[in-house]
């Protein structure tokens, strides 16, 4: 078999369907579980965790209920990784003075700490993802991606997603 055949079939095995959002996926997960042990070993955390600790460094004094509601993580999984968090002394807790059943999160000097060293990795690693494309095309996905990221946080889709619904129910 010549190598531009074999070549040519992998890329077709990359993708088993043609969807948008199905290769997204694909390209992030693979991505993802091919750094998360790289994170867990060079910070003792692994991606999941990381992201819940930019977000709390990011806002201090957020809450459980408002890092489940961004990362769309369940409440048992948020539960955890806060757990971990707070037992790894990234971050601490402290309760609302306006409200006992709530607590309020913040960033530990550790975690900050932390959270520097994985964004250094987390940039060394994605000079390695984006390697095979050209400065102009990492510029263009860059785009694509915020724009399409802008289209589907907005009421504009929701709005369209809706009316396709009720289209296809009449």
């Amino acid at each position: 078999m010549s190598h531009k055949k074999a070549q040519y079939m992998q890329t077709n095995k990359t993708f088993k369907n043609e969807r948008l959002t199905y290769r997204l996926n694909i390209v992030a997960q693979q991505a993802i579980s091919a750094n998360d042990e790289i994170f867990l070993k060079e910070t003792g955390c692994r991606i999941r965790d990381l992201r819940v600790l930019r977000l709390i460094d990011d806002t201090p004094g957020t809450t459980f209920a408002e890092i489940a509601k961004i990362t769309g993580f369940d409440r048992s999984l948020t539960s955890r990784i806060i757990q971990n968090l707070i037992g790894s002394a990234l971050i601490e807790r402290e309760n609302s003075s306006e409200d006992a059943r709530v607590f309020l999160l913040s960033t530990t000097e550790k975690g900050k700490q932390i959270r520097q060293v994985a964004r250094r990795l987390s940039d060394r690693l994605e000079v390695i993802l984006t390697d095979p494309l050209s400065a102009q095309e990492l510029r263009a996905l860059n785009d694509i991606l915020t724009r399409l990221g802008s289209w589907v946080t907005s009421e504009d889709y929701w709005q369209a997603l809706s009316k396709e619904t009720e289209s296809n129910f009449e």
